[in-house]
C-alpha cells in the first residue's frame, strides 16, 4: 500500500460531499470519483481537486490504482458495489446499510475473506460519544444485566417525500438503532414482529415499530417516524443543505440501573424573530472549517483499518451482517404483519 492511501469516491450527491470535506483533515489522496450524473461529478472534481472522474466503478476499477473504495450511493446499489471493489482488492467503506440483501451481505463477508481485504459499514452511531458512553456502562456492568432496550428516532416531515419513494425506513433510519441494538445486546437475534402506517401515502411507510427478541432474552423495540412538524427547533443546519430535526432518544434498562441518551440536544440553541434552532454538535458538525465529530472518527477508523494499524473491532463485519439478517426481518415482518423467527 502506498504511503499516502489512494480513496476512490464512489456517489457525489450531499452526503459523499461530506465525506470528501472530512478527508481533508485524513491522510489519504481522493483520486477519484464516480458519479454517473456528469454535471455533478464535474462540479466536484473542480471544488476538491480530484484529478479523475468515471461514470462506473467498472472503468475507475479498471482504470485507476486505489487502496479504499468509499460507498456513498444510493441504498440499493451499496452490496453490488461492496462486491466489485472487494473482487479488485480494495478495502471498502460502505455507508450503511453494507447491503439490502441478507444473502448478499454474506457473500460479501465471505469475498472479504477470501480476498484478504476489509470492509467498514458506516455505522456512525458507534462514533459518537453518546452511544460509546452507554456501550461502555454496560461493559463495566452498572445497569447489571440488560433487559429491555429501548430507540426512537424521528425525523421532520417534509424530509420524507424524498426519502418515502425511495427506500424502505428500516434501510433509511431504521439500521442505525437495529444496529446499536446488536452492538448492546451481545447476542443473535431470534424473533422480530414489526407494525408500519403510512400517513404521507407516499410507496413507502412513515410510521414503523418493531421488537426485537435476541436469545439472550433481551427485548429492545425500535420507533421511528417521520412526522416531526416544521415547526419544530432545528437541529441539522447547513452542513447537508438539508435543514430539519433528527430528534432521537435511546435508553438501556437493566435489572440494577438505567441509562438513556437523547442524540441532537447538546446545549446549543440559536434564536431569532423566525425560529428556533437546536443545532447537534455530535454528527458531523463543521469546527475550524473542518467536518469533525462522528462522521470524521469512522472515516478515520475506516483508514486504519485499511491501513492495517487497527483491526476491524468497532464494527465487525459479523455484526454488520447480523443488523442486515434483522432488518430484512423487520421490513418482511412490517409488511406481511407476521412474526419472523430468525435462525442461527
Amino acid at each position: 500500500m502506498t504511503m499516502v492511501m489512494r480513496v476512490a469516491l464512489v456517489g457525489a450527491g450531499r452526503f459523499g460531499a461530506l465525506h470528501l470535506h472530512a478527508f481533508r483533515s485524513l491522510p489519504v489522496e481522493v483520486a477519484a470519483v464516480c458519479e454517473p450524473d456528469g454535471e455533478r461529478r464535474a462540479a466536484v472534481q473542480e471544488e476538491f481537486g480530484i484529478p479523475a472522474g468515471y461514470g462506473s466503478l467498472d472503468e475507475l476499477l479498471e482504470r485507476e490504482s486505489v487502496d479504499l473504495v468509499d460507498v456513498v450511493s444510493d441504498e440499493s446499489t451499496h452490496g453490488e458495489l461492496v462486491l466489485k471493489a472487494v473482487e479488485a482488492g480494495c478495502h471498502v467503506f460502505v455507508e450503511k446499510p453494507l447491503s439490502m440483501d441478507p444473502a448478499e451481505a454474506g457473500r460479501i463477508r465471505d469475498r472479504t475473506r477470501a480476498r484478504g481485504v476489509q470492509v467498514v459499514t458506516g455505522q456512525i452511531s458507534r462514533f459518537g460519544a453518546g452511544y460509546q458512553h452507554l456501550r461502555d456502562v454496560l461493559d463495566r456492568g452498572e445497569l447489571g444485566r440488560p433487559v429491555n432496550l429501548r430507540f426512537r428516532r424521528d425525523f421532520s416531515r417534509s424530509w420524507f417525500p424524498a426519502f418515502g419513494r425511495r427506500v424502505h425506513p428500516v434501510w433509511e433510519s431504521g439500521v442505525h438503532d437495529i444496529d446499536l441494538a446488536v452492538w448492546y445486546a451481545g447476542a443473535p437475534c431470534r424473533e422480530v414482529y414489526a407494525v408500519q402506517r403510512r400517513v404521507s401515502g407516499l410507496e413507502y411507510p412513515d410510521t414503523l415499530v418493531a421488537v426485537l427478541t435476541f436469545a439472550n432474552d433481551v427485548v429492545a423495540t425500535v420507533e421511528s417516524a417521520w412526522l416531526v412538524p416544521d415547526a419544530a427547533p432545528q437541529t441539522l443546519r447547513g452542513s447537508l443543505e438539508l435543514d430539519g430535526t433528527i430528534d432521537a432518544v435511546t435508553e438501556l434498562l437493566g435489572d440494577r440501573g438505567t441509562a438513556a441518551y437523547r442524540l441532537a440536544h447538546d446545549g446549543l440553541s440559536v434564536r431569532t424573530d423566525t425560529a428556533l434552532a437546536q443545532p447537534e454538535l455530535t454528527l458531523w458538525p463543521t469546527v475550524a472549517g473542518r467536518v469533525s465529530g462522528a462522521l470524521a472518527a469512522e472515516l478515520g477508523y475506516a483508514v486504519e483499518v485499511a491501513a492495517g494499524t487497527r483491526g476491524n473491532d468497532v464494527i465487525p463485519l459479523d455484526e454488520a451482517v447480523e443488523g442486515i439478517r434483522i432488518a430484512a426481518a423487520v421490513q418482511r415482518s412490517a409488511e406481511q404483519g407476521v412474526r419472523v423467527t430468525l435462525g442461527t
